[in-house]
């Protein structure tokens, strides 16, 4: 009853971890998508390889434990395999290389499909792989029924001076479960199996155990001292959590608590599940140290202040001051063409002319609609400018290869930003293309002024050649004749009437200025924010999700 429960726990734990690692391998996926293109070319290719390589095996039989001896030749590991399995199968000598391919023992024939698809992925050739009950049992029946799920490998030797030996070897140790790493006195403290293997598996420690074989060649005081610097050697490299064992297939020394330390993890039925959980952790570790921020918090977006700089900068180089001054003269300019006095503009015609000017006639009502000032063209170097800052400020805190994506955001904005700018500009309507009412108003009252003071003046002409129009029935006025009162009144008035159009003018053209301004102000604000803004706030956003998940993948460093 125990059993059954005990049994019913594993299970449960099993399907629990299965499910966990679905969700990991989601959100590798989903990091991997976000991070496209903004990790360095090592880190992406590990990482999608650790996520293929792990749905595949999840894709496989989770009862299975594929367990890979590797180690350097002479080390003893063939003797080892022979000893686990209580059988000479695998080949002893001292010839390099001793092994030359894969070998494979599968302990159960019921499941032997399963193993086989397993030895396929890993690469061991169907004509390398022995049922280990046929060899003992029978063909038909289970061999040590507590270990019924091992699949045991002996691999060639990692040291093989063959490239195809060492590339199984690779292999192998990337797609076992369990990896047993075996030594002796004489190797173990060799760089090359350090370098090349055990340094890359500091996530992978509940899949590792390291075998120093040999054990009868020397004293005991020595092999426990041999135990001692191998495992100082591996606290170094960062795998103080790898279990040594000290072994001899002569005396049998170790064999036994190897045997039940495979046991052990073939029953919790979880190295399928921790080898693929730590190469999600091997990913996640990648990653995480490409995206650590510099300052070591997610860094803020765009910033109100940074934004306002930026526009300011990007204002400045479309002139708009300078397209709003001239607005403000034209305006002026027209209104006093329009609503002036006539007899100032008939007299300064006559100055002009006298000058030797060009202006021909005056001409208010053409004058007042013909052509709009055109606005500067945009200083394409100002733009880039102040782009860069707004780049500068947006990739200050992100890591290296996010802020080279910014930057490349950056030079893609500068030109379509010119470019909509001058467009967005030039259709821009900066004068008057309407003649105002009250223009209209005041030119007509001057004319009637004009009108008025030139029949004035005809009157005073004509009264004074009648000898002062004694029998007239004019209004007396005194010493000046009505006529010429009414000159000099109309002429006095259209010059008040000049006088006061033109701060009016001034206040119009102040309205006028403001308004177009404001105009131009928001539409150089659009085309910034969507061409500017948006994709770096975007591309921030992107990596704060990406950091988000990459925290939430990590469990240990």
């Amino acid at each position: 009853m125990s059993a059954e429960i005990a049994s019913r726990g594993v299970e449960t734990a099993q399907d629990g971890g299965a499910q966990a690692l679905t969700r990991r391998l989601a959100t590798l996926e989903a990091l991997l998508k976000e991070t496209e293109g903004r990790l360095s070319d090592f880190t992406a290719r590990e990482a999608d390889r650790i996520l293929r390589r792990v749905h595949e095996r999840i894709a496989l039989s989770p009862e299975h434990v594929v367990t890979a001896i590797a180690g350097a030749t002479g080390s003893g590991k063939s003797s080892l395999f022979n000893a686990l399995i209580r059988f000479e199968l695998a080949p002893v000598g001292a010839i390099r290389p001793t092994t030359t391919t894969g070998l494979a023992c599968i302990w159960d024939p019921a499941n032997a499909e399963a193993s086989s698809a397993l030895l396929d992925r890993i690469g061991v050739g169907g004509g390398n792989r022995i049922l280990r009950g046929s060899l003992l049992d029978g063909a038909t029946r289970t061999a040590e029924p507590e270990l019924a799920p091992l699949v045991l490998i002996d691999l060639p030797d990692h040291d093989s001076a063959v490239r195809a030996h060492r590339d199984e070897t690779d292999r192998a140790t990337a797609a076992a479960d369990l990896l047993l790493f075996v030594t002796d006195p004489q190797k173990y403290a060799d760089a090359s199996w350090h370098e090349r293997y055990l340094r890359h598996l500091d996530h992978h420690q509940e899949s590792l155990v390291v075998v120093l074989n040999k054990s009868d060649e020397l004293a005991a005081v020595d092999a426990r001292a041999c135990a001692a610097d191998l495992s100082r050697i591996l606290t170094e490299s960062g795998l103080a959590d790898v279990p040594i064992l000290v072994t001899s297939t002569r005396t049998g020394e170790g064999l036994q608590q190897l045997r039940e330390l495979i046991a052990t993890r073939v029953r919790r039925k979880q190295a399928a599940l921790l080898r693929s959980d730590a190469d999600v952790d091997r990913a996640a570790t990648l990653i995480a140290a490409e995206l650590t921020p510099r300052a070591g918090r997610i860094p803020e977006s765009l910033t109100p202040q940074a934004k306002s700089a930026a526009f300011v900068a990007i204002g400045d180089s479309t002139s708009m001051d300078a397209l709003s001054d001239l607005i403000d003269a034209v305006y002026r300019r027209r209104a006093s063409l329009v609503t002036g006095w006539p007899v100032r503009h008939a007299v300064r015609t006559l100055i002009h002319r006298a000058r030797g000017g060009d202006e021909a006639r005056y001409s208010p009502w053409a004058g007042a609609v013909a052509g709009e000032p055109t606005p500067p063209p945009i200083q394409h170097g100002d733009v880039e400018h102040a782009v860069s800052e707004a780049v500068a400020h947006a990739a200050e805190e992100l890591p290296a290869l996010w802020a080279k994506e910014m930057r490349r955001i950056g030079d893609r904005c500068v030109k379509s930003l010119s470019d909509t700018l001058d467009s967005t500009l030039s259709g821009t309507e900066v004068g008057p293309r309407l003649i105002p009412r009250w223009w209209t108003a005041v030119q007509v009252l001057h004319w009637m002024l004009l009108t008025a003071a030139l029949v004035g003046l005809g009157g005073a002409i004509a009264y004074a050649a009648s000898g002062g129009g004694r029998d007239s029935s004019l209004p007396d006025t005194g010493p000046v004749s009505f006529p010429l009162l009414v000159a000099i009144v109309a002429l006095l008035g259209g010059a008040l009437l000049d006088l006061a159009c033109r701060p009016a003018a001034r206040r119009a053209a102040g309205r006028l200025r403001s308004k177009v301004g404001d105009r131009m102000t928001e539409r150089v604000r659009g085309a910034t924010e969507q061409l500017l803004f948006a994709p770096l706030v975007a591309e921030h956003e992107r990596y704060v999700r990406s950091w988000t998940l990459t925290q939430g993948l990590v469990r240990k460093t």
